[in-house]
C-alpha cells in the first residue's frame, strides 16, 4: 500500500510534466486537483507515522538496499506531503502578513524541486515494488 501510495503522491505532484507531454492528461489532473491538498496532508500524516516506526530499525536500513529504498521513500512521502498540502497549510498563515509573506517564499522554493521530487517519488515507489 505504501508504495503504491508514494507512485499516486509522485504522480500527482510530478503532473505539470505530465501534462506537458501528455495534453489530453489534463482534464484528468484538473479533476482531482481539489483534492491535492488534502492527499497531500494524509501522505504527509503517512510519511511521518512510516518514520516513527521505522525509527528504531533506521540504523539497519543503510545495510541493505531495501532497507535504504524504504528510508529514501519515506522521505520522498514526507516532502511530496509537505508541498502538495502546503496550499491547505497556507490558509493558516493567511491572518498574519509576513507569516504569508514567508509561506509564498518558501513554496516558490519548493515549486523548482517539485518534478524531480515527483519523479524520484514515482522511481522509488517502482523500485520497492520490484
Amino acid at each position: 500500500m505504501f508504495p503504491i501510495l508514494t507512485i499516486v503522491g509522485g504522480l500527482m505532484t510530478a503532473s505539470p510534466l505530465i501534462v506537458s507531454h501528455k495534453p489530453n492528461s489534463k482534464e484528468l489532473f484538473a479533476r482531482i486537483a481539489p483534492y491535492q491538498g488534502m492527499v497531500g496532508l494524509g501522505i504527509l500524516a503517512l510519511g511521518v507515522l512510516w518514520l516513527l516506526r521505522w525509527m528504531p530499525s533506521i540504523g539497519l536500513s543503510f545495510s541493505s538496499l531495501d532497507g535504504a529504498i524504504v528510508l529514501a521513500m519515506i522521505v520522498a512521502n514526507i516532502l511530496v506531503g509537505f508541498l502538495m498540502g502546503f496550499g491547505l497549510l497556507g490558509g493558516l498563515f493567511a491572518r498574519n502578513e509576513t507569516a504569508r509573506a514567508r509561506s509564498e517564499e518558501l513554496i516558490a522554493k519548493l515549486t523548482r524541486i517539485q518534478i524531480p521530487l515527483g519523479i524520484g517519488a514515482v522511481a522509488l515507489g517502482v523500485a520497492s515494488l520490484v
